[in-house]
């Protein structure tokens, strides 16, 4: 393909400013469809290889009319054309197929013209484009930036280019099969116990039955004891989660209008999605609190804490569903569709489990750092982490409280001195303003700068204990309730809203960032035990009875499933895409909907098939009134 300059012609030729009389319409398509895509050229190659016979041409017409054309919207932003992917695919004459290919002119800008059009003044930062069809080159810089272009051009395609089941896959499928095979033997057991009225001869037959197990998975409970409005919590935050990967792998699709989300990005109200990310800090909160709640509680019972058990538990309750979804994006993703796209599922999905399935089963994967099996998988390690470390609190804790506290109030300092020292150190800056690879490796997905949430959420966990330990009721009059209702979330609303001035800066704030980084999340943490207090405290009102919902326990009983499966529902859709898309939050939030629901499902049949029968299993293999029933199973969601 031939230089940047005429794609760059061809950007310009629309805005007034830089069109004179003599560069008109045909002029510019002239030039974009012979210089640029080189038309001619591809004609002629293309009726050699198919000779220059009826059928030939027809054939050539076809792949010709599969490639890109000229695309509309340009000052929109719209620098995609993806061509028609399935009438190339479907192209056959002789032994000659139509071979789709996907490429991208950059664009290196050697003018300021190019921004001038859009805008974009030399004072201004210059916005971030995340958009790339190949995600090798998604979040790099600006020299990915380009013009991208589909070409169906002839290729001998043999029997070795159709996909195949690998070894690995069919493996997978032997081992989903095996495991259907169970359920289906244990259901209809099951069943027919029911209608004979009769017991099961021992637990394990039911074990993985979809009747007992959905039971489960479908009942809800009144016990004040399980912190009821932790399942409202949990569950809106995994909400949460879903429509923030919603948005991101959106922000990376083919868009037809680019510049529309650089002015989606610039207003404050979308803030709501761009500071998503303390939903992940929630977790942490109720990581910490249930860690904390759950081994005081079950000292107070009597039960002999084993270290051994208490992390074996841990691992058998987390990895088995992680193992099998591990094994999907291996072996299985890859045959699921295709399309002009689908490099996406093989780099993000697949090659990311290929380098990096071991660290990922071992939770260590956010310091090993050579690709996350299941990407969102990184926030599994530092929770496993931090769930390791955190009998070294738990024991002095249940003997020597006020050491234990002592310590937590360190650590909870320390939380906020590491993020500063480190953002200020690196110049990390922003999500959306710094380094996107050196902010996630250097700071987001680091245990080290990531702790602060889950030592507030052990501090919550012990005053929570201490209430229900003490049964008291807490006295707060009507004024002071009104007054932190107000105070918690005003601050939960702060810590969403508080980065985007630094998100539009003009000139970089290390200073700022580095506080940002260091107490946005601990606030946040604060701000969300303070709600969690109220409601347990019995000051929760109609805010705790819509937490506590039986729709929501329903929903967090899912919700590890649903972590483990929506980033790859999201994927594949986006991946599939045959055609461009208009950005808007209604076509997102539509999107949204439809993967929820499609997530909602899945994680039901992963949980039924492996969640819920490992749980009866374990139990089994440990006995009951064990150590193994120091925690209540706590789900990683993010």
């Amino acid at each position: 393909m031939s230089s940047n300059v005429v794609v760059l012609s061809l950007l310009l030729c629309f805005s007034s400013a830089f069109c004179n009389t003599e560069l008109n319409y045909d002029t510019v398509y002239h030039e974009y469809v012979n210089e640029v895509i080189q038309f001619e050229a591809i004609k002629e190659k293309i009726q050699r290889s198919l000779l220059d016979i009826d059928e030939g041409t027809w054939v050539a017409l076809q792949m010709l009319d599969a490639s890109t054309k000229i695309p509309s919207g340009l000052l929109q932003g719209n620098v995609f054309d993806l061509g028609n992917f399935d009438e190339c695919y479907a192209i056959k004459y002789e032994d000659i197929y139509g071979k789709y290919c996907l490429g991208t002119l950059q664009m290196t800008l050697p003018t300021q013209k190019y921004f001038d059009v859009f805008k974009f003044n030399n004072t201004q930062r210059r916005p971030k484009f995340n958009i790339h069809p190949q995600p090798r080159l998604a979040d790099l810089s600006e020299e990915y930036i380009g013009y991208h272009f589909a070409a169906c051009v002839p290729s001998n395609w043999s029997a070795s280019d159709i996909p195949e089941l690998s070894p690995g896959a069919i493996g997978t499928i032997v081992v989903l099969s095996l495991f259907l095979a169970a359920i289906v033997a244990s259901t209809a057991f099951d069943i027919f116990l029911h209608y004979t009225n009769k017991e099961p001869p021992h637990e394990l037959f039911i074990s993985f039955s979809v009747l007992t197990n959905g039971r489960k998975i479908f009942k809800s409970t009144t016990n004040p004891d399980q912190l009821l409005c932790l399942n409202g919590i949990k569950a809106i935050s995994m909400m949460w989660v879903i429509i923030g990967h919603e948005y991101s792998n959106a922000l990376d699709a083919p868009l037809s209008n680019v510049l529309d989300v650089v002015e989606w990005q610039q207003n404050s109200a979308n803030m709501f999605i761009m500071g998503a990310t303390v939903s992940v800090d929630t977790f942490f909160v109720v990581g910490g609190l249930v860690t904390v709640y759950t081994f005081l509680k079950s000292m107070d019972k009597g039960v002999k804490f084993n270290i051994i058990l208490y992390y074996i538990h841990r691992y058998l309750r987390l990895t088995p569903a992680l193992v099998i979804m591990s094994l999907i994006h291996l072996y299985l993703l890859n045959q699921f569709a295709n399309g002009p796209l689908w490099n996406v599922v093989d780099v993000i999905l697949v090659e990311t489990c290929e380098e990096g399935w071991w660290s990922t089963l071992l939770y260590i994967t956010n310091y090993v750092q050579r690709g996350i099996c299941v990407p969102q998988a990184w926030y599994l390690s530092v929770d496993m982490q931090l769930y390791v470390l955190s009998p070294i609190i738990l024991i002095p804790l249940w003997r020597w409280p006020k050491i234990g506290l002592g310590a937590l109030g360190l650590l909870a300092v320390a939380g906020c001195v590491v993020p500063f020292a480190i953002g200020y150190s690196e110049n990390l800056g922003t999500m959306m303003t710094g380094d996107t690879t050196k902010y996630m490796n250097d700071y987001y997905i680091q245990t080290y700068t990531r702790f602060g949430p889950y030592v507030i959420g052990m501090i919550l966990g012990y005053v929570l204990y201490k209430i229900k330990k003490s049964e008291r009721k807490v006295r707060l009059s009507r004024l002071t309730t009104c007054i932190l209702w107000l105070f918690f979330l005003t601050g939960l609303t702060a810590c969403v809203y508080a980065g985007f001035p630094l998100d539009v800066a003009k000139e970089e704030d290390r200073w700022g960032n580095s506080m940002f980084l260091a107490f946005n999340r601990p606030a946040w943490a604060v701000a969300l035990s303070g709600v969690i207090f109220l409601c347990v405290a019995g000051y929760g009102g109609p805010i705790d009875k819509f937490l506590s919902l039986p729709i929501f326990q329903f929903l967090t009983k899912l919700s590890y499933s649903m972590y483990l499966v929506h980033y790859a529902v999201i994927t594949v859709r986006y991946s599939a895409m045959r055609n461009l898309w208009k950005f808007s939050d209604i076509a997102i939030m539509h999107a949204f909907w439809g993967d929820f629901i499609f997530t909602l499902v899945l994680s039901l049949i992963l949980s039924l098939s492996f969640e819920s029968p490992i749980i009866i299993l374990e139990k089994y293999i440990f006995g009951r009134g064990t150590a193994t029933q120091v925690q209540q199973k706590k789900k990683p969601e993010v």
